[in-house]
């Protein structure tokens, strides 16, 4: 995923939780609002309240990552995306991960 698609502004990311469309999912939130832009952005967030150690709070956002960029053509959707790990996403295998993501996105 490129930087251009990462979002990172504040003033995006406050507009994006105080008004965006929350949709929950046993693994993650996700909050979704149309950009003004011809592309996709997204942000991950894993608390630390999910677990301590960073190795497992990266490996999730990776994995994330990794199937939105084979699976979501971010060049044609101009949305902004948010997703808000919960306590179980790390306990959660790779498989029932991407399938929560494609049901999710697949009702976008």
């Amino acid at each position: 995923m490129n930087a251009s698609n990462r979002l990172r502004n504040a003033d995006d990311i406050r507009l994006l939780f105080t008004r965006g469309k929350r949709v929950d999912t046993p693994l993650f939130r996700m909050i979704v609002r149309k950009n003004h832009l011809a592309y996709a952005r997204f942000l991950f967030v894993t608390p630390k309240t999910l677990d301590k150690r960073a190795v497992i709070r990266n490996r999730i956002r990776r994995r994330a990552r990794e199937w939105i960029r084979i699976h979501v053509p971010i060049g044609a959707i101009n949305l902004d995306i948010a997703l808000v790990f919960k306590k179980v996403a790390p306990s959660a295998s790779r498989a029932v991960l991407y399938e929560e993501l494609s049901r999710t996105f697949s009702s976008l």
